[in-house]
């Protein structure tokens, strides 16, 4: 019999999945002193070995870069003779303790280049604090870039290779710019990919920037990402508001760099730094009611886990995989990621069942039928499923040879109504 349960789902955190994993994190609380942070620097010798060190942050050559600032235990300055870095804003920002600090009217970056180039499904997430207001000068973005030879960015004006960047911040150098939002930058090598209407300035190229529609410039911490979440198209994330753009297909990303000008009239802070595949942490959600139909199943769904995949459309690679506890009765509320999707769902003795092209925030519950029978967990019922039924036949709860994921219809005793399930989805294979 087909009894519809709709299901009270508590969400348990991000879990990796085989294909979306953080590749590098840095919340700046670790760092103990500025000398700490800029240890891999050599501005004396450019080919020196501590360059190629990478997964850690260096600066360009002419230090102070962007400054540590510690606003709980504020840094003492001048340190030693010499020292170039700047006693801190007595305002300074952080989320935490510490963050990285660019002073208005500064020239400098700091650069993080990855072990490994990643390919489609890379992205940057960081946090920013604008310490100026709507229309005022400035110039500060973070870039998330491409070096076809895969060598480090090592000082102002050395590109080593570089075929590709993509920016977002504040870019008010441009012609166009509007001082009271933020801006994109798509890839600079080839502005062909570029229509007129975004990133055509200047006829493309480098300093060629598009006003990011929906966000508006404030005082104030912002969450942002760079996403290269299709082969073919970049996806810049602010403050919940997504803004796509066509991109090369034929790249990647190697480096990371956060960067302004000297015309920067306001400060800016930076924090939370996060590089991975998958869908990056400011990408926008929606809570998604689910009513969920476990086909013969009468028992208690809290026993029975849910796994969902979140996938692009027409995609089986899973972006983010969440496991999900069920409770008896009641609602279902999962955070999914706005946008269009294929939702992939699978209980723990069930086939699995793809909804395809699903728009977030959905309008009402979503409705998800699952066929039992499949014990082993390989998305078909077959044979192997039988074995494991026959060996737990007659077994009650709490048993011995009890086996809970023969137990398709959920009334903790392995009878001839398991059997009949099984018997009824034999030789099913569900959804890739």
């Amino acid at each position: 019999m087909h009894i519809a349960i709709v299901l009270l789902v508590s969400i348990i955190l991000l879990i990796n999945s085989a294909f979306a994993q953080v590749v590098f994190s840095d919340n700046f609380e670790g760092y103990q002193g500025q000398q700490q942070f800029e240890q891999y620097d050599n501005p004396n010798d450019l080919f020196d070995a501590v360059w190629l060190t990478r997964n850690v942050w260096h600066g360009q050559i002419a230090p102070p870069n962007l400054q540590l600032v510690n606003i709980v235990n504020p840094y003492v300055h001048p340190a030693y003779p010499g020292d170039p870095y700047l006693p801190q804003p007595s305002d300074a920002k952080a989320r935490g303790s510490q963050s990285l600090w660019l002073k208005a009217g500064a020239h400098r970056a700091n650069f993080l280049n990855l072990s490994a180039p990643l390919g489609v499904g890379a992205y940057v997430d960081w946090w920013f604090y604008d310490t100026g207001s709507a229309g005022k000068q400035a110039n500060a973005w973070v870039e998330l870039l491409y070096y076809s030879t895969g060598l480090l960015d090592v000082g102002a004006g050395v590109t080593t290779g570089q075929v590709t960047s993509f920016s977002l911040g504040a870019a008010s150098f441009d012609p166009k710019a509007n001082l009271s939002t933020y801006q994109v930058r798509g890839d600079s090598s080839d502005p062909a990919y570029y229509p007129p209407d975004s990133f055509a300035s200047q006829g493309g190229g480098a300093t060629t920037w598009a006003n990011f529609v929906g966000t508006t410039r404030s005082a104030g911490w912002h969450h942002a990402a760079i996403w290269l979440w299709k082969p073919n198209q970049v996806l810049f994330i602010l403050d919940g508001a997504t803004k796509t753009e066509p991109r090369n297909p034929a790249y990647g990303a190697t480096t990371v760099r956060i960067r302004g000008l000297a015309s920067n009239a306001a400060d800016f802070y930076f924090d939370d730094v996060t590089i991975g595949t998958g869908i990056p942490p400011a990408m926008p959600r929606s809570n998604t009611g689910c009513a969920v139909t476990l086909n013969d199943f009468v028992g208690d769904y809290s026993l029975v886990a849910l796994e969902v995949e979140i996938r692009q459309p027409d995609d089986t690679q899973s972006l983010e995989t969440r496991t999900v506890s069920l409770s008896q009765g009641g609602s279902a509320q999962i955070a999914l990621p706005i946008g269009t999707w294929d939702l992939a769902f699978k209980a723990d003795r069930s086939l699995r069942r793809v909804l395809r092209r699903v728009n977030v925030p959905a309008s009402g519950t979503l409705n998800v039928s699952l066929l039992g029978g499949d014990a082993d967990g390989d998305n078909e019922v077959t044979l192997f499923d039988f074995g494991r039924l026959v060996a737990a036949f007659g077994a009650f709860r709490g048993d011995a040879n009890y086996d809970p994921s023969v137990d398709f219809d959920g009334d903790e005793e392995i009878s001839l109504f398991d059997f009949g399930v099984l018997v009824r989805n034999f030789g099913l294979i569900g959804d890739e």
